[in-house]
């Protein structure tokens, strides 16, 4: 292995070949920054001249003046200190009484621009007559027609037959005569609106009177017309639109569809603009087998704080004769101090949260939730809390409090699902040697990172309740309706990081005790705390060589690592078989838990461990980005002595084992990937997680998913305590998935799901749909059926029409192709203009 090099600080050669790519990059930026486009730099103006003139480096010491035809990026010019240019093949007339441009004339002045083929212009009037090809452009509009007449100061005029461009929106149409009544102010006679070529008019919208308010970003109109290949299919005395893309008040395209829970589906969203920082979304909901219902949602933002409200209500539902309701509050709020980047608390700030949601039945989610994700929810939490940073000589303090209460559904009947405690409240304090922020150097360049011990130290205070005689017993957590919990936890460890090896010892203890009293007394022992210690050495390298074998399958230069590392984890065993669990679960294995310290997570358990874990992972980066095209991990955990501590109890008949776990992945050029996991335990002398998972995509919009996974689970004590049975060994998921996206035609593309449980023999989801694309308008189907519990299958069936940059019909299937299918994109996206497109 000697050709690989141990990866080194500052002082390695890469170090210095990136500073130097950085001085030259600095050096050639000064060089390239007059390239960008932009007016060139005016010399210094001139005493004798006008102030209003601007001078331009010459060419052969000739000073001209600056054109307006150059773009322009910057703070826009007021009209009363802008300039007047003039250009055309021939221009004769009388000075100050009448000007006639012949051949490309043109006009300029602050952005606006006249074009025709002749111009003539009388400056008592202000007037200016275009003939033939006439044009006026100004900011995102443009209009042509074949005469007009308009008062170059004050910006008024009209065109007869005028087409039209609106390049924010893209859209376009034609006019009978267009009238300017101020800058920014066109009104339309017998307008046409698209956002169609003129080669493919498959839709537009014909109004009687259209304004276009250039400053507002906005169009009203009056008896306005939808047609689709010439057929009227809507009609609307009165509309108006954003031609921007800024938010305004009004009604939104409708979803629409098809639920077999529902029946015919159909929501009318109106938009309600309130302030900058604060809007409402109303959405009235018509299901034609359960009623009407009522939704909203109002969003908030602030300095200090920020959040939604939303509430549902079906006040009485046909099939249950009940009313039906939802409500959900999310708010995060600074009471003192600030808010960093990403909305992290600044050091001292005291800030707190509210997130609340609640149904009204076991059945809600499933019946009403117009999307996947929300109907297969069973859960819903209602938690408030707070956290306080200390100052001063407690600045590496943080006190934080918060109480959580649970609705846990049961929408299965086949199928019981415990609860969780309530916590009622938990009260936490912890301190941390390293919460002093980073000391940056004198002049700015470095940071001075903490060094020294790592100590850490935290107590919790929990009371956990649960009211287990309003509910069934067999939804209990636990046999417990109330109990308190107190959680002292310590550590300290001395970390030795350098850019090629690390060592990290560390030490800790955690100590758990208990006042629980069993509800009824049911027979469970009283409840046991403990006192643990724990020991650990984690050690890690990174070696690293230059690839050039593989220079020829890349085309790039490759680096390929190697980085062992090595952990030891010695925790004495203590009995705990009478120690309740309250928020406790088995941590898993995989490739981050095998270096754990503790087989658990939670405050409930402390696992007993006399361990050795040792692991290999190599990387295949790309030199110059950093990009990982491939990596290969394996590790393996030897026990020397067995672990007795189990989740609901002691471990029967204990013995040493070792785990093996391997993964790994690849990124193909083509956009072809593939993952692999895979547990294999010696002892059972069998593999207990496999997770397969490939994917090809080989330009957006094409596609192509597998995915398998198959997990082993022990088995599980039994324990009076948390109200758990037995349950024997089994495999307890083998799934298979297969998704994609694929174009069929140029204007048709076609996508799909399909999930399958080998277990129970049944088709989990299945999604089958498509999108057809033309050059202004696309639509989209889809078919969704899933299995949300052993006796309900929802169906969908979701479609739209989408005008491109105008307005959208029906019940967007979008949201539930991202979820279903990995790497799918929507065939029509907005093309956002740009600030170099169609300038004049």
């Amino acid at each position: 292995m000697s050709h690989y090099r141990r990866r080194a600080g500052l002082c390695a050669p890469l170090f210095l070949a990136i500073t130097l790519r950085i001085i030259m990059g600095v050096i050639l930026l000064q060089l390239a920054l007059p390239i960008r486009a932009q007016a060139p730099t005016p010399l210094p103006p001139v005493s004798q001249s006008n102030p209003n003139t601007v001078l331009l480096p010459d060419r052969g010491n000739v000073t001209i003046l600056k054109l307006d035809d150059q773009l322009r990026v910057g703070q826009p010019i007021e009209d009363g200190k802008s300039l007047t240019f003039t250009s055309s093949d021939v221009i004769d007339g009388v000075v100050d009484r009448d000007m006639h441009l012949k051949g490309r004339a043109q006009i300029r002045r602050n952005g606006a621009v006249l074009k025709a083929d002749e111009i003539t212009y009388d400056p008592d009037t202000d007037i200016a007559n275009l003939t033939g090809n006439a044009e006026l452009s100004k900011g995102n509009v443009v209009f042509k027609g074949p005469s007009g007449q308009f008062k170059v100061d004050a910006r008024e005029g009209f065109m007869e037959m005028p087409t039209y461009e609106l390049r924010d929106s893209r859209g376009s149409g034609k006019a009978k005569k267009l009238t300017i009544d101020s800058p920014d102010v066109f009104v339309f006679d017998k307008a046409t609106y698209t956002t169609c070529t003129p080669e493919n008019m498959d839709w537009y919208f014909t109004v009687s009177n259209l304004e276009i308010d250039n400053e507002q970003k906005e169009m009203v109109g009056t008896h306005g017309v939808m047609r689709f290949f010439d057929v009227p299919i809507a009609y609307t005395p009165y509309f108006s639109a954003p031609t921007g893309g800024q938010r305004r008040s009004g009604i939104l395209a409708p979803v629409a569809g098809y639920n077999s829970n529902n029946g015919f589906d159909i929501t009318q969203p109106y938009y309600v603009n309130i302030a900058p920082n604060r809007d409402l979304l109303l959405l009235p909901r018509y299901m034609a087998q359960r009623g009407v219902m009522l939704g909203a949602q109002y969003r908030f933002l602030d300095s200090k704080y920020s959040g939604t409200l939303a509430g549902e209500i079906l006040p009485y539902d046909k099939q249950t004769g009940t009313d039906r309701w939802k409500y959900d509050w999310q708010q995060r709020q600074a009471f003192s101090g600030g808010i960093g980047p990403g909305g992290v608390p600044l050091p001292g700030s005291w800030t707190g949260y509210a997130n609340m949601a609640r149904v009204s039945d076991n059945l809600y989610p499933t019946q009403f939730s117009q999307s996947i994700a929300g109907a297969v929810t069973n859960q819903f939490r209602q938690e408030v809390g707070t956290t306080k940073g200390l100052t001063g000589s407690l600045s590496n303090w943080n006190v934080s409090a918060r109480a959580m209460t649970f609705q846990t559904l049961q929408p299965d009947p086949s199928v019981t699902v415990q609860s969780p405690y309530n916590v009622l409240p938990n009260v936490t304090a912890a301190y941390n040697n390293r919460l002093t922020p980073a000391v940056v150097s004198s002049n700015g360049k470095y940071i001075t990172l903490p060094s020294g011990p790592a100590t850490t130290f935290s107590t919790d205070f929990t009371r956990f309740a649960y009211n287990i005689q309003g509910h069934l017993p067999a939804t209990a957590p636990g046999v417990y309706s109330q109990a308190d919990r107190t959680v002292v936890k310590g550590a300290m460890a001395l970390p030795q990081v350098t850019p090629g090896y690390y060592v990290t010892p560390k030490v800790s203890f955690q100590a758990n005790t208990y006042n629980a009293a069993p509800f009824n007394n049911v027979g469970a022992a009283p409840a046991q705390g403990f006192t643990i210690p724990t020991l650990s050495l984690d050690s890690g390298m990174a070696f690293e060589r230059d690839a050039a074998e593989l220079k020829g399958f890349f085309g790039r230069d490759m680096l390929l690592t190697m980085e062992p590392r090595a952990m030891y984890v010695y925790t004495p065993y203590q009995n705990q078989a009478q120690t309740p669990i309250f928020d406790t679960a088995d941590a898993g294995f995989g490739v981050s838990q095998i270096f754990a310290e503790n087989t658990f997570i939670g405050n409930d358990r402390i696992a007993d461990k006399n361990a050795a874990t040792l692991g290999m992972t190599s990387r295949m980066l790309e030199a110059g980005t950093g990009a990982e095209r491939a990596n290969v991990t394996l590790a393996q955990q030897q026990q020397f002595s067995a672990q007795k501590v189990g989740l609901n109890g002691n471990i029967a008949n204990p013995s040493t084992y070792s785990d093996t776990l391997g993964s790994g992945s690849i990124r193909l050029l083509g956009n072809l990937s593939a993952d692999i996991f895979g547990q294999y335990n010696t002892q059972l002398n069998r593999f207990v997680q496999t997770t397969v998972g490939g994917s090809w995509r080989p330009t957006p919009g094409r596609s192509l998913n597998f995915g398998y996974r198959n997990v082993w689970s022990p088995p599980v004590e039994s324990s009076i305590q948390n109200n758990q049975t037995f349950t024997p060994a089994a495999t307890t998921t083998d799934q298979y998935n297969i998704s994609g996206q694929w174009p069929i035609t140029r204007e048709l593309s076609a996508l799909g799901r399909w999930g399958y449980d080998a277990l129970t023999t049944k088709t989990l989801n299945t999604l089958i749909g498509f999108e057809w694309t033309k050059d202004c308008w696309t639509f989209r189907g889809a078919y969704s059926q899933m299995l949300n519990s052993s006796v309900l299958t929802t169906t969908q069936v979701l479609f739209q029409i989408e005008f491109r940059g105008f307005a959208s019909a029906g019940s967007n299937p979008v949201d539930i192709m991202k979820l279903n299918v990995p790497g799918y994109m929507p065939t029509s996206k907005p093309i956002p203009p740009s600030i170099y497109e169609n300038y004049q």
